[in-house]
């Protein structure tokens, strides 16, 4: 059995090692997923019907997508001989990428997990939980919503300038991905304000007072990462993405009034230590000194 080596007693060559070692067992599972999707077939019936209509996952996966998401009328054309070819391999990866999500946050987990303190993973994980959970929601919100609101909202333009509605095939499934992708990304951000206030590097009240710069700055970056998602799918990710701070700031705060009642209390122990003995004007402790090591002021 292999000889479990703590990672703060580590070298920086064995520290290489074990990161080849998970890297490679990460990128063994996403080929294993990306060829399950490519030439898995969907269904297995064993037939000479079953070779004529073979089917692999990421067809069907493609067809599900296209299904739901794609409003009546819109018509995907290939456009170009490649682009079949090209959609088959980059939405093979993408899923491939999905489905072996688990086993590389796994190598990540066991990589990372020996070298923290207890207060670091107190805090880190519940954050990894929070932003898995919102990025899934975010994704699933963009999925079921946003994108099929997307296609339906520009096929109204469509027919206002007298367009025919067909869609270039990679068109259409790199609109849907960036949509999700994006809409999940929004959802995280909770997750990160809420971190960055924990560890002191960032105020509610500097958010509050900057409300307008923050959601300006977010609605530019929204047009920015969904170039062809439209006006519609900027507006409702910021509408989003508004709710999301305003509710993330409430949390936030929480820390804020736990993390001042901490300070309280250390001071309050310190005040108990020292005598009481503090300067005046600026509160430091004097430690039996006349004058003040912080502002220099005498206290006669």
């Amino acid at each position: 059995m292999k000889k479990h080596i703590d990672m703060k007693e580590m070298t920086l060559l064995e520290h290489l090692r074990e990161l080849k070692d998970r890297v490679k067992v990460s990128l063994i599972a996403v080929m294993i997923s990306t060829l399950a999707m490519m030439v898995f077939p969907a269904e297995l019936n064993l037939s000479w019907e079953f070779i004529y209509a073979y089917r692999p996952l990421v067809s069907v996966l493609l067809e599900l997508i296209k299904e739901q998401v794609i409003p009546e009328g819109m018509v995907l054309i290939g456009l170009t001989i490649t682009s079949p070819l090209e959609l088959y391999f980059i939405a093979s990866l993408a899923f491939g990428l999905i489905f072996s999500s688990p086993v590389i946050g796994y190598e990540i987990y066991k990589y990372v997990d020996p070298a923290l303190y207890p207060h670091e993973r107190r805090m880190i994980y519940p954050f990894l939980a929070a932003f898995i959970g919102l990025f899934t929601a975010g994704a699933l919100f963009g999925y079921i919503i946003l994108a099929p609101f997307t296609f339906r909202a520009m096929k109204i333009f469509f027919d206002i300038v007298g367009a025919s509605p067909y869609v270039h095939i990679m068109d259409f499934y790199s609109t849907f991905f960036i949509v999700v992708i994006a809409t999940g990304i929004v959802f995280t951000s909770p997750a990160i304000l809420v971190l960055l206030v924990r560890i002191g590097l960032l105020s509610t009240n500097t958010i509050a007072r900057n409300r307008k710069w923050i959601y300006g700055i977010a609605y530019i970056v929204a047009a920015i990462i969904t170039p062809d998602g439209g006006l519609f799918t900027n507006v409702i990710l910021l509408a989003v993405f508004i709710g999301l701070i305003e509710g993330a700031i409430l949390i936030a705060k929480r820390y804020e009034k736990e993390r001042e009642r901490r300070s309280q209390s250390e001071i309050v122990e310190e005040d108990k230590t020292s005598g009481g003995d503090r300067c005046k004007f600026c509160g430091s402790l004097l430690k039996g000194r006349i004058f003040c090591s912080e502002c220099g002021r005498s206290q006669v």
